[in-house]
């Protein structure tokens, strides 16, 4: 059966189904099965049926069911007729309803209230779903499914829990599910992939037009592929008869919110803020009186959502004073309130010296034309600012301005009774401008939002023909679209001559954009520079064919999928130029500065840099295409027993770039060209180039041995006891691109020729020193294999196999009464060949290291010490490797023609996950619906090398690869609970049914919502030395309430008590881990909770008043280890962070309107 199955499924199919399937046995009193019955399935909300037969054993299916109720009867001669009601299906259920029929006339009938059983006993795999009780009714930070998502066992949140608002893209794909790596998930929006080809996801529809939100952790239906974690399932809601809607309003402003942590702290106010999420969705049929009656046939669903935030977000920043402008610094003054004198650094005479300016003013003559019309731009300053230095003389009112319009609509059409179509298209336009310190329309604004626009596009179309009572045909096709671009429009396309920039220099410039202008110390930066408009479109095709065909006990699925990938930039950079500013050029004394001499706006003035640079970026267009195909057999051997088989095959397309703009191979042990020419050296690694000298265009070698079977099985103990377990290879996608170096071009100024004591160029053209006056052009791959000598490289391992998982679990489920599932399981994630980079591998080998002198130190000078330099005058990029001598240590280098080599995508990483997961989960019903998850597990990982020289690049597997530690992401215990329950007081409850209006209005329609989550924290980085005392690691409780996060005693030196042991020696191989395994950040402990008050105004018209809280405790979470936290010698090592990582508790007041 498999074998010709496998044939089949040769052809390209389908794949990730979202939608529930109904199966059963049809019997007669004794057991027997009946073929023949003709069985309907009518959707309650749609009043449209859909009509199969039983095979020769009795069986039936109905394979793409929308979630909703339904009502199940069957008929046959001989038989009373029979009719099953409130079945209640939800997204990839694989339900189950046998019927055994009673002898009797079919004008008798036989009528069973009863949903379908919560029990798994046709599937191993393992999921949550999340009701549309929970997704409506849920408070989440900004309307987002995936919060509640993150609820579920073996799902855990990475990063922050700050941003994540429905277009916070980043902050929504940070999670891992039974501990694949962060981001090695796939979502599916109606089945069609809803990530990027790296993973991030695109974007999701508003809350009221989802209908259910589900997360596989654990499937072994070889429909699914391309994740290294779980999926995570969204299905939209669709229209049915009757005419339904909402309308709502969302409000937030800080008077009711609490204060974040840190401001609190320094005794510093909320921020003005004011946020307004508004909306409605409406569906039901397609009716025209008298001209379309659509109703049993064509259906609409239309959602609209809106968001306005109008918040300040205020600041302080550094002006230079008015006075300066003209080249006046008589008043300057340091922080200290002495006199700060400014010298002219055309007057450094050969000791250093330099000459000051009469009066501290610099002459007229003497100011750039670029700087005095820059100066221009800035506002004068409005505020005296802090101390004599005037620190912060400006005050910016700027504000928050956001605007989202999100549109989701969606058709089904049912042609007739075989043919069933529909589409859906949403969006979600999003545009910020924040933190803009000009506070207006100014090309020289410097903030990179202005504006931030993001918008997720996703198109779906869905065909679903029934060739027979056993054979259905489905085709689906879709896009998911991502677009975002950032920066300064209003400083797009300014001609930089208008500053008085030099018009040989303007003429070589790729594009128009405001240059920046950076100062060293405490100014205020000016001009967009490389933040001009940004913008970074990305595409996902997806199309889906999949034939569903019933044989005996067999249900088989052929099927496959294939995807094409966008991924387009464009990314001016620094165009115009960049140019920085120190007091460095007018100082007392070149090279020696001090606190009463030099000004950064002073040497602006002068027009004297210390850096600049303009950059020459191409806008890269990368492409790749994903194709999968597979077959899957569920075989239900008896009413007690059923078995997954399944097989698929993936092929992931090297990702290529339109026009070959990209790095190749890096051939390790090809002789350099400069091999023949230099004697004493054995030169090895040349580049090579996509596309080019008969290279392969992609950025990876092809893999085309991604098979991956699957198995499960199902057993039912007793009717409410099943017993399941299962396993599969998964294969991780590749987005990796190959490097581009070579084909943008960054040009840097020659700011001096004297080791800056002078400076040698002006700001009217600070290139007009390079050679010919022109600025560099990219090289591409003109220069083959002798490309990048005396540069640094980061080359990609390029023939290396796709990631891959094994995934497996088991688990026994209980039903209960009330509507209630338990869940008792293990789940275990094996990861192998996980992409490792290696930073700096143009290292001393491990052969040389340790060398010491007699004092038993390590002997620096002999690795520093300049010897002959075999290579000199051969290498033109690179002055320290071109001349004369050379350090002794470069010479010892594998690839010393380079200035460093770094190698990315190494398939030599792996992680294991272990984990026990419980649930217990109640469907709604008496008003209450739950789900309460505990996990415990433990997440190792092997994703690093403690030393460059680790790695054996002759067989890459053999490389000695650090041991396992704690991953990023390892949570041992977390549990959840989150729900709904609308309290039992009132008409229409339990209690008070019968009570007056006035009083109902009062007590009854009360309502409570909650997600909570307790988890524990991650692990920390390790310190940058050994530690000298043996232990864990955990801080002790005096270390905690000072702050620590682990015992920083443990790196105290014996022999000088009080003091922390050196850093690791130089010229030595590390021998210290890079994680802890048992100090961690504090946890995580979290509630969001709301109440409601519902109000029915008609029959059918009901109104909901709901006061929210995101942090209803307001506890704050750290999470982080301050700056310098690892670093034995800092002042703040082994401390916390203490910048609040999640929200201080936000309350919104929401007004609903349902009918």
């Amino acid at each position: 059966m498999l074998l010709a199955a496998a044939v089949f499924a040769a052809i390209p199919t389908y794949a990730q189904e979202v939608r529930a399937s109904l199966a059963g046995v049809v019997s007669d009193p004794v057991g027997a099965p009946i073929p023949g019955v003709t069985v309907v399935l009518t959707s309650v909300e749609r009043n449209v049926s859909t009509t199969t037969e039983t095979n020769e054993q009795g069986n039936y299916l109905f394979p793409f069911v929308v979630s909703g109720k339904y009502t199940l009867t069957i008929e046959r001669a001989g038989f009373k007729k029979y009719s099953r009601q409130n079945i209640i299906l939800q997204a990839q259920d694989k339900a189950r309803a046998d019927v055994a029929l009673e002898v009797g006339d079919m004008t008798q009938s036989v009528s069973v209230q009863a949903d379908v059983s919560q029990l798994q006993t046709e599937t191993a795999s393992r999921s949550q779903i999340v009701s549309n009780q929970l997704i409506a009714n849920l408070p989440t930070q900004g309307r987002n499914p995936f919060q509640i998502a993150w609820a579920m066992p073996g799902v855990v949140k990475t990063g922050d829990w700050r941003y994540l608002r429905a277009f916070d893209t980043g902050g929504m794909s940070g999670f891992s599910i039974n501990g694949g790596k962060k981001g090695d998930n796939e979502v599916l929006i109606d089945g069609i992939s809803n990530v990027r080809g790296n993973r991030n996801v695109i974007g999701v529809p508003s809350m009221e037009a989802v209908q259910e939100f589900k997360v596989l952790t654990n499937t072994y239906d070889s429909q699914y592929g391309r994740t290294g974690g779980g999926i995570v399932t969204i299905v939209s809601k669709s229209g049915g008869n009757a005419f339904h809607g909402t309308a709502y309003e969302y409000f937030q402003a800080e008077e009711l919110n609490a204060n974040q942590s840190e401001l609190n702290s320094a005794g510093q106010k909320k921020p003005p803020m004011n946020i307004n999420t508004f909306g409605f969705q409406a569906s039901g049929p397609i009716f025209i009186p008298k001209v379309f009656d659509g109703r049993n046939k064509l259906f609409f669903l239309l959602s609209y959502e809106g968001l306005r935030q109008r918040s300040a977000d205020p600041g302080a920043v550094t002006f230079p004073l008015d006075a300066w402008r003209t080249g006046n610094f008589s008043g300057l003054l340091n922080a200290q309130n002495n006199g700060v004198t400014i010298y002219d650094p055309l007057t450094t005479d050969a000791a250093g010296n330099r000459t000051p300016f009469a009066g501290n003013i610099i002459p007229s003559n003497r100011i750039n034309p670029v700087a005095a019309n820059v100066l221009k731009d800035y506002p004068s300053p409005n505020a005296p600012g802090t101390g004599p230095a005037r620190i912060n003389n400006y005050i910016y009112p700027s504000r928050w301005v956001a605007d989202m319009n999100a549109w989701n609509g969606r058709l089904d059409y049912r042609l007739n009774d075989r043919n069933t179509v529909y589409f859906r298209y949403g969006q979600a336009p999003f545009s910020e401008y924040r933190a803009l310190v000009w506070n207006g329309s100014n090309a020289a604004e410097p903030t990179g939002n202005a504006p931030l626009i993001r918008n997720g596009r996703n198109w779906v179309a869905d065909w679903t023909t029934i060739l027979s009572p056993t054979m259905t045909f489905n085709l689906r096709g879709g896009l998911a679209r991502w677009e975002t671009s950032s920066g300064n429009s209003f400083g797009a396309n300014y001609n930089p001559a208008q500053l008085g920039f030099a018009a040989n220099l303007v003429s070589q410039l790729t594009r128009f954009q405001y240059p920046r202008f950076d100062f060293s110390d405490t100014y205020q930066s000016i001009g967009s520079g490389n933040s001009v408009f940004n913008a970074s479109p990305s595409d996902t095709y997806t199309l889906q064919p999949n034939l569903n065909v019933v044989h005996g006990n067999h249900t088989l699925k052929f099927g496959g999928e294939a995807r094409r990938y966008h991924d387009n930039s464009n990314n001016p950079g620094a165009s115009s130029g960049v140019y920085g500013f120190s007091r460095a050029w007018t100082q007392g004394k070149a090279l020696q500065p001090d606190a009463i001499s030099g000004n950064e706006i002073a040497s602006f003035l002068l027009g004297a840099p210390n850096t600049a640079y303009v950059e020459r970026n191409i806008d890269p267009a990368y492409r790749n295409y994903y194709f999968a195909t597979f077959v899957q057999d569920d075989w239900r051997v008896n009413n007690r027993l059923t078995l997954n088989f399944g097989l698929r095959w993936d092929y992931e397309q090297p990702l290529v770039e339109r026009y070959n703009r990209m790095l190749g191979a890096f051939n390790f042990a090809t002789p350099s060209p400069l091999a023949s020419q230099v004697s004493g050296l054995s030169l090895v690694g040349v580049p090579t180039f996509a596309g080019v000298a008969g290279q392969p265009r992609g950025a990876f070698g092809t893999d085309k041995n991604n098979w991956q079977p699957r198995i499960g099985a199902a057993y039912r103990i007793a009717p409410t006891w099943v017993m399941r377990g299962g396993y599969g290879i998964y294969y991780l996608g590749q987005n990796e691109r190959g490097e581009a170096q070579g084909f943008s071009q960054r040009t840097d100024a020659i700011t001096s020729t004297d080791g800056g004591y002078k400076p040698a160029v002006d700001l009217t053209n600070a290139f007009a020193n390079q050679a010919g006056g022109l600025l560099l052009s990219p090289i591409g791959a003109s220069q083959g294999a002798s490309s990048f000598l005396g540069q640094s490289m980061t080359v990609n391992y390029f023939n290396r196999p796709l990631p891959y998982t094994h995934q497996f679990s088991f688990d026994i489920q209980h039903e209960l009464p009330g509507n209630m599932l338990a869940e008792i399981g293990y789940a275990g994630n094996i990861s192998r060949k996980l992409p490792m980079n290696v930073s700096n591998y143009n290292a001393v080998p491990a052969a040389y290291l340790g060398r010491r002198t007699a004092a038993g130190v390590i002997d620096t000078a002999w690795y520093n010490t300049r010897v002959d330099n075999p290579m000199a005058g051969r290498i033109p990029n690179n002055t320290n490797l071109n001349g004369a001598t050379i350090p002794r240590q470069n010479l010892l280098f594998p690839f010393p023609q380079f200035s460093g080599i770094n190698i990315n995508n190494l398939p030599i990483g792996g992680q294991n996950y272990n984990g026990l997961q419980t649930r217990l989960t109640k469907r709604f019903s008496r008003g209450l619906t739950f789900v309460a998850s505990y996990s415990w597990s433990k997440t190792l990982e092997q994703l690093t090398l403690l030393n460059p020289q680790d790695l054996n690049l002759n067989d890459v597997y053999a490389t000695r690869v650090e041991n396992r530690s704690a991953q990023e992401t390892d949570v041992p215990h977390k549990f959840s609970f989150a729900g709904v329950y609308e309290l039992p007081f009132g008409r229409g409850r339990s209690l008070g049914n019968n009570m007056n209006k006035v009083a109902d209005a009062v007590l009854g329609g009360w309502q409570l919502n909650w997600n909570l989550t307790l988890q524990s924290g991650w692990a920390l980085d390790y310190p940058n030395a050994k530690q000298v005392v043996a232990g864990d690691g955990k801080p002790t409780d005096a270390q905690k309430a000072q702050g620590y996060l682990f015992n920083v005693d443990l790196w105290n030196d014996p022999a000088n008590p009080g003091k922390r042991v050196a850093q690791q020696e130089p010229f030595t191989l590390r021998d210290f881990p890079t994680r802890f395994g048992s100090a961690r950040v504090p946890g995580y402990k979290n509630i969001d909770a709301s109440v409601a008050k519902n109000f029915r105004l008609t029959e059918s018209i009901k109104l909901q008043f709901r006061g929210e809280m995101v942090n209803a405790t307001n506890t704050p979470w750290f999470s982080r280890l301050a700056s310098n936290g690892t670093n034995v010698t800092n002042a703040n090592f082994g401390k916390l962070d203490i910048t609040q990582r999640n929200l201080p508790r936000f309350v919104k007041l929401v007004l609903n309107l349902s009918w």
